[in-house]
């Protein structure tokens, strides 16, 4: 089990399109994804743009993700990179 903190960049926070490339990140991963949050909730998230929009995640939150499976390291890696990211859909 690997865990990562993360803050929220995005100006929009986790919206749609965010969620949708989070959640295909997810597709195919043997293991399972949770994102823990400050007050000490778990929230474990999968390869559904919905379930990924229902964490409700603003610009400046700041959240620990923790991935347990084959590869962990490296989708961990790509879902840092992913939550952390300013988004520019223009």
């Amino acid at each position: 089990m690997k865990e990562k903190i993360v803050m929220i960049e995005n100006a929009r926070g986790i919206h749609l399109r965010p969620s949708g490339l989070i959640a295909a990140a997810l597709k195919g991963f043997p293991g399972r994804a949770w994102v823990l949050f400050p007050q000490g909730k778990c929230v474990p998230i999968s390869a559904s743009p919905l379930s990924v929009m229902g964490l409700s995640l603003r610009r400046g939150d700041v959240v620990t993700l923790r991935v347990e499976g084959e590869g962990e390291e490296r989708r961990l890696e790509e879902l840092a990179t992913l939550f952390g990211k300013h988004y520019d859909f223009t």
